[in-house]
């Protein structure tokens, strides 16, 4: 259990549930405009997914809802990238976020990797400080090519 919320950890995306990860992407400021086909794409190119799920119920009925979710490539060797880590807006502040960051560099595909890199807002850096990652000196630049 993490602060108050029950969650299980799921590696891959759950049937039935792309239309959530959808919605936490489109809760972010770099990926609003992620459309399902996009997401679907995305997720069958990425090498390690890691979802946050919690049970919901309502009545008789009992349904999941992802509610926390990262994903990384990786060469599995040399380095993995770490992408897309979000936490449903009204589960913030629970510790998913930590538990999102723990689980992914715990994964079998990334535990081993000489180098794991990210990107951040820099009012996340200290979050991630917490997890050993550190700023990269400044001697490389991060460059970037708009396609279409």
């Amino acid at each position: 259990m993490t602060r108050d919320i029950d969650v299980d950890v799921a590696y891959e995306v759950p049937d039935g549930s792309l239309g959530d990860v959808v919605r936490l992407l489109r809760s972010t400021g770099w990926a609003a405009d992620r459309d399902a086909d996009g997401v679907r794409r995305m997720l069958d190119h990425t090498d390690v997914v890691v979802c946050l799920v919690r049970e919901v119920v309502s009545g008789r009925t009992r349904d999941t809802e992802v509610v926390g979710f990262a994903r990384a490539l990786t060469d599995r060797e040399y380095r993995a990238f770490v992408e897309d880590v979000v936490v449903g807006v009204p589960y913030r502040g629970r510790g998913l976020g930590t538990r999102l960051v723990e689980e992914l560099c715990a994964h079998p595909g990334i535990a081993d990797v000489e180098q794991v890199l990210l990107e951040c807002r820099p009012d996340l850096v200290d979050f991630y400080g917490r997890f050993g990652f550190e700023r990269v000196p400044s001697g490389s630049t991060l460059l970037k090519r708009e396609q279409g």
